[in-house]
């Protein structure tokens, strides 16, 4: 029996399920892309998670001050793109001023 060398072994071809043949090359390239499909897949579940879990916290910190405060406090450490900070600004503005006219509701009474 002849020994193939590393050169024939690339050129075979490898049967698939659905009995096209397929070069190493090419099923490697086939897992490759699969893997950037999962991983956008991936990424994409993700972002959707942040989305929601971010809504609750602001939701909840329109009414309440210690998650407004909480906020506030860590938004300067964790958003640190200038793209970001700009964007979410009058946010963080609209939090102050609750917090602020709360404050101020607090001690009238």
């Amino acid at each position: 029996m002849k020994r193939q060398n590393y050169n024939d072994i690339l050129a075979q071809t490898i049967s698939t399920t659905d009995n096209t043949m397929l070069t190493i090359e090419q099923k490697l390239a086939r897992n490759e892309a699969e893997r950037k499909r999962l991983m956008t897949k991936k990424n994409s579940l993700e972002t959707g998670q942040k989305v929601i879990i971010g809504g609750m916290f602001l939701s909840l910190a329109k009414t309440n001050t210690g998650i407004a405060k909480f906020i506030l406090e860590n938004a300067s450490t964790h958003i640190t793109r200038p793209a970001d900070i700009k964007r979410i600004e009058p946010l963080l503005e609209e939090l102050r001023q609750a917090m602020v006219s709360d404050t101020s509701e607090n001690n009238s009474l």
